[in-house]
């Protein structure tokens, strides 16, 4: 198993041992499957029109006159406990429809995702993710909305619900507990979108800390978000998690902007071996979908949190003490191949029968193999 995976696998062994209620069973939580539409899956439609007074829409039975005049349509998915006025709609919804004239639709499972029930609501996953590919194709199929204007924008569980064929999804912190050891079509990955972009903001708790996407943005580094500990001392890994969504809301109208350092991996950042020149990139809701690897920065650690672009620094001659070339930032294995010669001896992927047995444990439907998370 690589490092990063154990990483990431014993910061979750420590959340579980610390928190003592999480994935404890309880004659309330729910495993539900069945077909879509479903009762407890729910889609609020707003635009300017409409942000005091949401429509709630029949997937199978749309009204066209809602989506009138055609705009581009954002989809917000709330995570675990979440509810459509939860992370990330209280942060992104209200700062999209100031900024711009779209469509936002709210999609609300909180029934399937309370808590303590988190492993039953890692159960429901695939049936959230069936009523919004029903959606998505019924918006599409019926003309109403183009498929090239259509962002998946997933928070926390909400991050691994958004696998559905869109030309843009972002995954902000999405959530690692029950899927650090999941294979790609269980998860959120590159392959879910014509361009995925993630935030990482908790990658030592709730958070993954794998690359998952085109772009991956570690700002901070991922572990311990600067503030969270005095806004919430009694559990900054909320804190750490939330700032996700947060720092994509501000991004949107953000003058300066969350502007991060291309480095080949997490792992050669926690070196020191990153470049400290070269390539940077915008992180957030105006991201060019031309770039791809893996960027750091840095936030402040109050409101706005945006320090702007990099000062570059030239850091080749010792670079080159390691015999590793600045240019050098493609990703592979999730590491930097001449740093891996030098330090680690690469293992393989998670083997099939690991994933099996994860497929076995989380009871997941046969039928919706090919359905991502």
């Amino acid at each position: 198993m690589k490092l990063a995976a154990w990483l990431s696998l014993f910061a979750f062994v420590y959340c579980v041992k610390a928190n003592p209620l999480l994935g404890l069973i309880d004659p309330q939580c729910k495993v539900v499957q069945g077909e879509c539409p479903h009762a407890d899956v729910k889609f609020w439609l707003y635009s300017n029109e409409t942000r005091n007074n949401p429509v709630l829409l029949k997937p199978e039975d749309l009204n066209p006159w809602d989506f009138q005049p055609p705009r581009p349509l954002k989809i917000l998915i709330h995570g675990y406990t979440g509810y459509r006025d939860f992370a990330p709609n209280s942060f992104i919804r209200p700062v999209l429809l100031d900024h711009e004239d779209v469509y936002v639709i709210s999609l609300d499972y909180g029934p399937l995702v309370n808590y303590p029930c988190y492993i039953q609501a890692v159960q429901n996953l695939p049936l959230v993710s069936k009523c919004l590919g029903q959606l998505i194709n019924n918006l599409v199929d019926r003309g109403i909305v183009q498929n090239d204007k259509i962002h998946l924008i997933g928070f926390s569980l909400g991050g691994q619900v958004a696998g559905q064929t869109s030309p843009r999804i972002t995954g902000l912190d999405p959530a690692k507990p029950l899927f650090v050891l999941a294979g790609d079509k269980k998860r959120l990955d590159a392959g879910d979108a014509e361009f995925v972009d993630v935030i990482h903001s908790d990658v030592f708790g709730r958070g993954m800390l794998r690359s998952m996407g085109h772009v991956d943005f570690y700002p901070n580094f991922g572990p311990q978000q600067p503030g969270c500990m005095e806004e919430n001392p009694k559990d900054p890994g909320s804190c750490n998690h939330e700032r996700a969504p947060r720092f994509y809301a501000e991004s949107i109208n953000s003058t300066v902007g969350f502007w991060g350092r291309q480095c080949s991996s997490w792992l050669v950042h926690l070196i020191g071996l990153c470049p400290t020149s070269g390539r940077q990139a915008r992180m957030g809701y105006h991201l060019s979908e031309e770039m791809r690897g893996s960027y750091f920065l840095q936030t402040r650690n109050i409101t706005p949190f945006a320090m702007g672009k990099v000062e570059d620094v030239d850091n080749s001659d010792m670079l080159a003490k390691f015999k590793l070339a600045t240019e050098n930032n493609e990703i592979e294995n999730d590491y930097e191949p001449q740093l891996l010669e030098a330090f680690l001896e690469d293992s393989p992927d998670v083997e099939n029968s690991e994933d099996a047995d994860l497929d076995n444990k989380l009871n997941w439907n046969e039928e919706e193999e090919d359905e991502p998370l």
